[in-house]
């Protein structure tokens, strides 16, 4: 069985962490007008992006996953740790949101920080326990169908998925600009992890 890939959920585990530092940071200064329309703006897709996230790894990572490891071991408890540490999340966002209806300066930073610690301490739970069961029991497409359903949620626009990868694809830029990305890549040291 091919192995999936899931380097793309580290990624997306670091800048949720590197989101939320930069809100809890600016939530300092949420009594000035601006900062407070930054953080509003910036908190609602954060918001979105993660609710979407955990959403579908509740309804298209989790089940597969707990189909094939029904029974082995801890599984179907890490993966009840996993959807009980998503709805602990939910009352502290809510809370999130009153407190910038109601630009209440003084909770914010306080209610970012705790969002911190507790996004923190999922990811890194699920970095440690879960993923590594991902890509023990998973195939490719199994784990594909969780990053194309994230995709159709978001509603990526300008990306495609490579019909023979399942990976997406940006759009050719207009000719210009594609010879000098050609020129570019061309002269590129390749990478080396």
């Amino acid at each position: 069985m091919n192995q999936p890939d899931v380097t793309i959920m580290y990624a997306v585990h670091k800048a949720f962490r590197r989101d939320v530092a930069r809100l809890q940071n600016a939530a300092a200064d949420i009594h000035t007008p601006v900062v407070r329309k930054a953080v509003g703006d910036c908190w609602a897709t954060f918001r979105r992006y993660l609710v979407i996230h955990h959403m579908a790894e509740d309804e298209m990572l989790w089940p597969p996953l707990r189909t094939k490891l029904h029974g082995r071991g801890n599984a179907d408890h890490l993966l009840d740790q996993m959807i009980d540490e998503h709805s602990q999340l939910d009352p502290v966002l809510e809370d999130i949101d009153e407190a910038l209806r109601q630009a209440s300066s003084t909770r914010l930073p306080v209610l970012f920080a705790g969002l911190a610690e507790l996004l923190c301490d999922h990811f890194d739970h699920e970095e440690t326990a879960v993923l590594p069961l991902v890509r023990q029991a998973l195939t490719t497409d199994e784990w594909n169908a969780f990053g194309d359903d994230q995709r159709r949620r978001i509603g990526f626009r300008g990306t495609r998925l490579d019909p023979t990868t399942r990976r997406p694809g940006i759009p050719a830029p207009p000719p210009p600009v594609r010879s000098r990305n050609s020129e570019a890549k061309r002269k590129q040291v390749p990478f080396a992890p």
